[in-house]
Order: C-alpha cells, then structure tokens, then sequence
C-alpha cells in the first residue's frame, strides 16, 4: 500500500467485490482518511492494483478497506480470485447482484 510518500506492506485477511480487510504494520502512522494506492500481487502474470480508501479502523488495528477505483484487468482477476475460493458460485453472482 502507499500514501503520499509512505509505502508499507499489510498481510491480506479477507477480500470482496466491496473492498479488503487488511493488517496494517503495527506503529504506522498515516492520514488514514486520505486514500491509498494498493497492490496485491497474484503471481508473476496477475495483480490488482487499486485506490482504496480506510472505512474503518478496528479495535484490534486491522483496517476496513472500500474500492474507490479498480481498473478492468484488475476487477476480472478480482473476480476469478473469489470464483477460486467460493465453495459456493451463487454466492459471487448473488454478491454481484447487490453491486447493481
């Protein structure tokens, strides 16, 4: 992730089609209501890359991130990543729908 200047690494916890929730480094001090540039690398051929902004900031320091711009390339690897971990496919579809 990156901010102005700063520029950090944050181990992913959960990801949707609505944002990500991340542990940020501990002792990091940003504006975290100014938005962030993300990437989150796949493998050698895939990432996304992101603006994203801090909704919110739990007890526990994780961070609730919201997509605020994704590019097309990025949201089909965004896609295919959830199609990949969803036991269930509706689920993503369903998901989808509530975008709509």
């Amino acid at each position: 992730m990156q901010s102005g200047n700063e520029e950090w690494s944050c181990n992913l916890l959960d990801i949707s089609l609505k944002g990500m929730l991340v542990e940020p480094p501990e002792n990091l001090d940003i504006d975290t209501s100014k938005p962030c540039a993300l990437a989150l690398f796949l493998g050698e051929e895939a990432s996304i890359h992101a603006r994203v902004t801090i909704t919110h900031v739990l007890d526990n320091g994780y961070w609730g991130l919201q997509w605020q711009h994704i590019d097309v390339d990025s949201l089909k690897h965004l896609r295919r990543l959830l199609e990949l971990n969803l036991n269930d496919p509706s689920l993503l579809n369903r998901e989808l729908a509530d975008l709509g």
